[in-house]
């Protein structure tokens, strides 16, 4: 048995257990940790609390319900001694239209 031939059965394993559990409405397992990325600027940190896990991405927190997987809410963590007149309004992107809105678990 060839090495490459176990990696695409534990692939193909892994696959479709991961299908099942989706179904199955099993939230997905996440671990703490930081990521910077090398060819952009783009800073993603996970952090797992008792009641929510939190993925920040460049400075924008996204709030997930521990057990049920679903969003709970999105925040962001101002810099020591910010004040809302330190940001022109200039530099915020223009809001635009939401074309497809994130699915949440019930």
């Amino acid at each position: 048995m060839t090495r490459r031939w176990r990696t695409g059965m534990w692939t193909q394993l892994r696959f479709w257990a991961g299908k099942f559990l989706n179904s199955a409405g099993v939230p997905g397992v996440i671990l703490s940790g930081t990521y910077e990325a090398g060819i952009g600027r783009a800073s993603v940190q996970v952090t797992l609390g008792p009641l929510f896990t939190v993925v920040t991405v460049n400075g924008v927190d996204v709030y997930f319900h521990r057990l049920t997987g679903a969003v709970d809410g999105v925040g962001f963590t101002a810099p020591a001694g910010y004040t809302p007149l330190d940001i022109l309004e200039s530099e915020f992107p223009a809001a635009g239209p939401v074309e497809e809105e994130a699915r949440t678990r019930s």
